[in-house]
């Protein structure tokens, strides 16, 4: 009994010590809280939401908080070591588990990243984000099925968003054609901004829908995401392409084209490959040419040019970079007939007479005998591009003709008063003129466009 009373007595002084640690320990844990709910920065306010969860421990979530202010301070390791303790307390929510995931692979470690991600989906009420997260993760790691699979599962919950569709769009073309297709045009009906390059893809895969082989339809493939500057999905296609007939040399040659594309070095190798398989393919002496432009051998990129050429005389780029490898070898008189063989092939294209026009002028060549009647006949077959009265112009001034050119140019700014490049050819006009005042005036306007060289002008002639 004696020990009883001893034990009650002892009770009450046991639970004051108690109160007096616990108290201030919870009083400071609150006081952290409020420090860091008025922090100036992130990383102030995780440091005092750190010490505000150690001090309260019932409120683990504060863990997780401090992991997100780590995060936005791009403090990674520490963000990462936060969220490490908000899940070892059963603290982590859907956000945190994005988050987390976020952390790691801004670390640099996406393999944990999408460990984390994937844990994360076994929770209950996942973030459908974590959705998108992995389908990026695995089209970086070339898992296009699986991520594929996972962008699905994103849109089937954001039927709304067009640049998924599109990003699904993209990854089916290796493996579901059809669903790709429906999925593209589903993407430019949300996005108009999209159809143009969706446009290019229908094309693509309606044409290889229509190839013998499985491997010309991969070719096919490869070349419509290369038009859209999907050069990674590209090179994936040109590799299955080989992989279904490992003799296809423009499979071999539009492989090339996309290693150089991503920078490898083992596009030559595959270009070498393409050659020996079939030396008389247009295709492949045309992409061993643009192998070597890129790489700066004019004269091998104009023996391949030429060869192209002559296996498949009517079409006209061949003949564009002809020109362009004749222009940067010095031999602007070959160069030019090379632009001016190009434009009489297709005498309706006004691409070809613009390129012609543009070649006279950047080289001051011929302005005026074949320069100006090439940009006359591209404003008759296009008489509502302001660009093409603004070449038209440009050359009528080249050619000191400036009545015509002031005619032409002003046409052309009641076509596109934004134009900045009008306003810079104005400017130069009325410089010829000795107007300075109206001279100056379209100068500022052509560099508060965005031209450059209206700038430079400005700096050296109105300072």
């Amino acid at each position: 009994m004696g020990y009883m009373r001893n034990t009650f007595r002892v009770l009450p002084v046991l639970f004051i010590i108690a109160l007096a640690i616990i108290v201030p320990v919870i009083f400071s844990g609150y006081s952290e809280l409020e420090k860091g709910n008025t922090a100036p920065s992130y990383l102030e306010a995780a440091q005092h939401h750190q010490s505000a969860a150690r001090r309260l421990p019932w409120r683990a979530d504060l863990y997780e908080l401090a992991g997100h202010e780590y995060y936005y301070a791009k403090e990674y390791a520490l963000a990462e070591a936060s969220y490490q303790k908000a899940f070892q307390r059963h603290a982590l929510s859907a956000d945190g588990w994005v988050a987390w995931g976020d952390v790691h692979y801004w670390l640099g470690d996406a393999d944990r990243a999408a460990e984390i991600w994937e844990q994360g989906l076994e929770q209950s009420n996942p973030s459908e984000n974590l959705y998108s997260r992995l389908a990026q993760i695995y089209k970086e790691k070339q898992d296009y099925a699986k991520a594929a699979e996972y962008l699905q599962r994103y849109v089937s919950n954001h039927v709304l968003d067009a640049s998924a569709h599109y990003r699904l769009g993209l990854l089916l073309t290796l493996s579901d054609p059809q669903t790709a297709l429906s999925e593209l045009i589903n993407a430019s009906q949300l996005d108009l901004e999209l159809d143009p390059a969706v446009q290019t893809l229908r094309t693509a895969l309606n044409l290889a829908s229509l190839s013998e082989t499985p491997s010309a339809q991969l070719v096919i493939i490869g070349r419509g995401l290369g038009l859209v500057s999907e050069w990674e999905l590209a090179q994936a296609a040109f590799e299955q392409a080989i992989q279904a007939d490992e003799n296809n040399a423009e499979a071999w040659a539009w492989l090339g084209e996309a290693q150089q594309q991503a920078g490898s070095t083992e596009a030559f190798t595959s270009l070498e490959r393409a050659l020996s398989l079939n030396p008389n393919s247009s295709v492949v002496r045309g992409l061993r040419g643009l192998y070597f432009q890129r790489v700066g051998n004019n004269r091998e990129a104009l023996t391949e040019f030429q060869a192209a050429a002559k296996l498949q005389p009517d079409d006209p780029t061949l003949y564009v970079a002809i020109g362009e490898s004749f222009s940067k070898l010095g031999d602007m008189i070959r160069a030019l007939e090379a632009y001016r063989y190009a434009a009489a092939l297709v005498p309706d294209d006004v691409n070809y007479w613009r390129l012609l026009a543009q070649f006279c002028g950047q080289n001051n060549i011929n302005v005026k005998d074949v320069g100006i009647p090439a940009a006359q006949r591209a404003v008759v077959l296009q008489p509502d591009d302001a660009g093409l009265h603004d070449l038209l112009g440009w050359l009528l001034l080249l050619d000191a003709r400036y009545p015509e050119a002031e005619r032409t140019l002003l046409h052309a700014l009641e076509l596109d008063s934004q134009n900045a490049s009008v306003h810079f050819h104005l400017g130069m006009l009325y410089f010829q003129l000795e107007d300075r005042s109206l001279a100056q005036g379209y100068f500022i306007r052509a560099r508060d466009l965005g031209n450059t060289d209206a700038q430079v002008v400005l700096n050296q002639y109105f300072p």
